[in-house]
């Protein structure tokens, strides 16, 4: 059974994504603003604020740079601190907060990360207050945690993006790209400069399926390795057919003008229907099809149709042909593995 198509839309997502991350935001703003209305806090705004700046897209982001609000948040206060207890002692203004706000701008300079800190001095010292100075400070700061704590529980709980269901959309479209990449290296229908460009397309979708494994971690308390075994091993599995559909179009393209080279193009069906059905795969997997239904096509008819070039082509050819051969198989043994295989068997299929 051969496949034909596109697949499907993975433009979706990128909507998807979008209208979630607004409900996000929303609600991380609304909680925060309840929260501190309940535990009646005067300086309400900074949780907002707070919470409108740490929420992100996805969980990793949001840990990060909340991460990044705390500790800086953190220095911010003391730096505060000690520059207001020196303009109580010297009755000066502005020269403390100069003072303050030279270490923390070179801080920020050296670790772009920490440049939470000014902008806590500034909150903690430049906004007018009444009565103790301190007291002010105390509450802005206690408005910003409780900002922080609430947008990462949100990011937890609400809506957070499905990175197993993304990772395997990004690794079809990846198949689909090189699919279209070899077939113009194997019909040499396009130049080096223009398959060399398709390649690049590939790059940033690679980077993509690292992020969705690094957030897949974070999205659950449970090991990834037992929840979705063959999404550990996807990334590499990945970027060896992305380098090995290059080499095939790099050996092509130096080779075209060697008679060696005259049968490959009888090769782009075969090697056609391997990435597409791969493809197809992946997205049985991110729509959480890709067990206890019939694989269409199935392992052992994507495995017989894996080409041979035969003898008459250059050894170079045959070294790269077979590369890629050898490493569609273990991607057809990862991808339509049976439902019971754990992360150990699957890096042994792709001798790791």
């Amino acid at each position: 059974m051969r496949l034909s198509g596109k697949g499907v839309d993975v433009s979706r997502y990128g909507v998807e994504a979008s209208w979630r991350q607004t409900v996000r935001i929303l609600v991380s703003v609304l909680l925060a603003w309840f929260v501190a209305a309940v535990f009646g806090l005067h300086e309400t705004i900074w949780a907002l604020i707070t919470a409108l700046i740490v929420t992100q897209s996805s969980i990793a982001q949001t840990i990060t740079t909340a991460r990044d609000q705390i500790v800086g948040t953190l220095i911010g206060a003391v730096v505060g601190t000690l520059a207001i207890s020196l303009r109580l002692l010297l009755d000066q203004y502005w020269l403390p907060f100069w003072l303050a706000l030279v270490p923390l701008a070179a801080l920020a300079a050296w670790r772009p990360s920490l440049r939470f800190a000014g902008v806590t001095l500034m909150i903690v010292y430049l906004l007018p207050s009444t009565g103790n100075p301190f007291t002010p400070l105390t509450e802005r700061l206690a408005a910003i945690f409780l900002g922080v704590l609430v947008s990462v529980a949100v990011s937890y709980v609400v809506f957070h993006a499905d990175a197993r269901r993304r990772a395997f959309l990004i690794a079809a479209q990846m198949f689909r790209h090189l699919n279209e990449l070899l077939q113009a290296a194997l019909l040499r229908s396009e130049s080096w400069r223009q398959l060399e460009a398709r390649g690049e397309l590939c790059v940033p979708l690679l980077a993509q399926l690292n992020d969705c494994l690094v957030e897949a971690r974070r999205e659950r308390i449970t090991d990834l390795e037992r929840r979705h075994p063959v999404l550990v091993v996807l990334p590499s599995l990945m970027r060896r057919v992305m380098s090995d559909t290059m080499l095939i179009a790099r050996a092509i393209e130096a080779g075209k003008d060697s008679k060696g080279f005259d049968g490959v193009h009888r090769l782009h069906g075969d090697f056609s229907h391997a990435y597409r059905s791969l493809a197809h795969r992946c997205e049985q997997h991110a729509a959480g099809k890709a067990t206890g239904t019939p694989e269409r096509p199935g392992r052992d008819d994507v495995l017989a149709s894996l080409p041979d070039l035969g003898r008459n082509a250059l050894p170079e050819m045959h070294f790269a042909v077979n590369l890629l051969v050898e490493d569609l198989r273990q991607a057809i043994d990862v991808l339509m593995s049976d439902p019971g295989s754990d992360v150990a068997q699957l890096r042994a299929r792709l001798g790791e």
